[in-house]
This record gives C-alpha cells, sequence and structure tokens, in this order.
C-alpha cells in the first residue's frame, strides 16, 4: 500500500445521516476485500459530530468492525477538537482526505476554505466553486450562460428573500402554472413541495417559505416542468474527465422530491442506454458544465427531460451520497467501477487545491 487515506464524515446539516450511510457503505466495501487486495490503507475516521460541532478522531485498525463505527460516534464523551485545530493537526500527516461531509458547511465552501488555508490534500476542491454549486439559483443562471441557443434551460425561477416574504402569493403568481417552493442551499430536496396552483394554498405556501427561511438565507420559487428526472455523473482526475452512465428516475408524481429521495420504493431508477439520444445529449451537457464550473474529484448533476425532450438544469450535488443504494453508486457499478476504485482513483490522480497567493508583488 502506497498511500493512505483518511475520511471526515457526520456534519453539523441535516444530511447527516447520508454522510454515515456514504461511510458505511465505504468502510464495508473495503473491509471485503482481503487484506492483500485492498489497495490504500485507511488511517483515521473524522467524525464531526451534529451534537457539539467537534472533530473526534479514532484509528482505523486490523480488526476493525462496522458496529465500532456506531459506537464511536455515539460516545461524545470522548475529547473532541474544533474543526480549524484537527485540520491543523491533520496537515503534518501523509494522508489523503476524502470529504464525506454534504450539505451546508460541509459542500458550500466552508470547509473547503479551512482546507485551502491549511493546505490539506483531499476532495475538498476550490471554495469558490463549492459556494457556486450549492447556490442554486447562482449555478442556474452560470449554466444558462453556457448554452445560449436554448439546448439546456432552467426553470424559470424567482428568488424570495426574508424582505420579500410578505410577497410571496404574488411572486408565485408571476411564475404561473404548477409552481415547486425549494430552499437555495439545502439539499436532499429538504422543505421541497410541488403546488399545481398558488391559488387556494396561501397560507400553506407562505408557511413552507417561511419554515424555509429558517434554515435557508433565500428560497426559490420555480416553475414545475413535467417529465422525467434523470441524472448524470462525472469523475475529475488531474488527466481527465469521465462522464458515468446517465440514470433516469421516474416517479408516480413527477416530482423527486424528499420523500421519494427517502423511500426508494416511490421511485424507479434505470440505467439510460449508451445509444440513447437524451443520455448523448445530457453526457455532452455534463462534459461542459463540469469543465466549465471546475468540477473538483466528484459531481452529479440532475436535469429534468420533458416528452418533448427538452432539457432543462435542476442543480449539482459535488458530494454525491456514496452509499449503497445510492444514485450515484449506481452509475459506478455499471461502469465497473466500486466505491474502493472511486477512492483509489481519486487518490492517486486526483489534484489537491492550491490557495494562490493574494498579495500582488
Amino acid at each position: 500500500m502506497s498511500f493512505q487515506v483518511s475520511f471526515i464524515f457526520g456534519g453539523i446539516s441535516s444530511e447527516y445521516d447520508g454522510s454515515i450511510s456514504s461511510l458505511t457503505h465505504i468502510i464495508s466495501s473495503y473491509l471485503a476485500l482481503a487484506p492483500t487486495e485492498r489497495p490504500f490503507s485507511v488511517k483515521h475516521l473524522y467524525h464531526l459530530s451534529r451534537d457539539d460541532g467537534l472533530v473526534r478522531t479514532f484509528p482505523f485498525h486490523s480488526t476493525f468492525t462496522i458496529s465500532e463505527i456506531q459506537t464511536y460516534i455515539s460516545d461524545t464523551s470522548r475529547p473532541g477538537r474544533t474543526l480549524p485545530d484537527s485540520f491543523d493537526g491533520i496537515r503534518s500527516c501523509n494522508e489523503y482526505i476524502v470529504n464525506l461531509l454534504p450539505g451546508q458547511f460541509g459542500e458550500d465552501g466552508g470547509v473547503q476554505t479551512l482546507a485551502a488555508l491549511f493546505g490539506l490534500k483531499g476532495t475538498f476542491g476550490d471554495p469558490q466553486v463549492a459556494s457556486l454549486v450549492m447556490n442554486k439559483y447562482a449555478m442556474s443562471s452560470f449554466v444558462s450562460s453556457l448554452f445560449p441557443t436554448g439546448t439546456v434551460k432552467s426553470p424559470k425561477t424567482k428568488l424570495v428573500k426574508q424582505s420579500y416574504s410578505d410577497k410571496v402569493i404574488q411572486i408565485a403568481n408571476s411564475v404561473e402554472g404548477p409552481i415547486v417552493v425549494k430552499p437555495n442551499s439545502l439539499g436532499s430536496s429538504l422543505l421541497t413541495e410541488v403546488f399545481e396552483s398558488p391559488s387556494g394554498v396561501g397560507s400553506e405556501l407562505c408557511n413552507i417559505v417561511d419554515r424555509i427561511l429558517k434554515y435557508d438565507s433565500t428560497a426559490l420559487i420555480q416553475k414545475f416542468i413535467p417529465g422525467d428526472d434523470y441524472s448524470c455523473g462525472c469523475i475529475v482526475t488531474s488527466s481527465r474527465t469521465t462522464i458515468l452512465p446517465v440514470v433516469r428516475i421516474e416517479t408516480e408524481r413527477d416530482f423527486f422530491g424528499h420523500a421519494e429521495k427517502e423511500d426508494s420504493k416511490l421511485s424507479n431508477k434505470t440505467i439510460v442506454d449508451r445509444d440513447d439520444v437524451v443520455s448523448d445529449r445530457l453526457k455532452s451537457a455534463t462534459r461542459l458544465i463540469a469543465s466549465a464550473v471546475g468540477i473538483h474529484s466528484i459531481g452529479r448533476f440532475d436535469f429534468k427531460v420533458t416528452s418533448a425532450s427538452e432539457i432543462y438544469f435542476l442543480e449539482c450535488n459535488c458530494i454525491p451520497g456514496l452509499s449503497q443504494d445510492s444514485i450515484f453508486t449506481k452509475m459506478l457499478l455499471h461502469e465497473g467501477m466500486t466505491v474502493i476504485d472511486l477512492i483509489l482513483l481519486m487518490a492517486s490522480h486526483s489534484y489537491s487545491f492550491i490557495r494562490k497567493p493574494h498579495l500582488i508583488e
């Protein structure tokens, strides 16, 4: 084994459980390999507790079992360190850090900024890219500028800030037709609802916006696009960008919301044929967007495709879930890769973001 890999997981966002599922699947896959077949060594597991926001480190050992993960993360009596103190200690170690902190702070540029300041090696990437990707409204505007001919569109979207909260109904009526209300920067479709029409649901609409604004600085009111949901992933290394197979997500209500993401029985996910015209267009769009925005390590792009084959960009996820039943894992398996293959590829062929000097001499 030529190098060591460590994982930081958990976090202080609502996507904490998804992070635990990703780590559990990765470690389970690693333990399933014979020691002689493991392509790298796991050094540390860094758990960022959602209870007190402290990082507790536990070493990986030769007799490690999956049950130990839950034991460790449940024990908050052990001393912890702040994230900056932990990163200060990590930088002296020769290890590659896989960032499994999704959602707010772990995926929005916060952790990426600290990693850049401390010069850590790993999957953190550029803080500015993470901030852009996490901002759905800004990211949609960015993607729209890449496709001026309308080959890839963005749904009509209105931004609702706290100061506009008394104009929610008026803003919703300006969008017309069925609408989707969602947070601008929360993941997993949390607090996301679809409404056939703003009329008759005014109080419910205002309530969901109020709830969103408790956790997010802005809410989005977006035109609902009927059709199937599609997702396309990519792996970015120092030498190439690999576009993964496209997954089509079919749901009973043509809406891949939080309930559908939590309950796999409410959606049907299938790999789209390589020769499919829509698949080719989505892969081309994914390659262009990933390159233009500067995706680091991995990313997953979500689209909506109408019955007339119109493509609408929805959002990008730069820390997609890696649990056993996740969409990204499904893409990997169809490509003939496991999560262990993915981590090996990232750690051995990726590049770490290096913060540029800001002083001009």
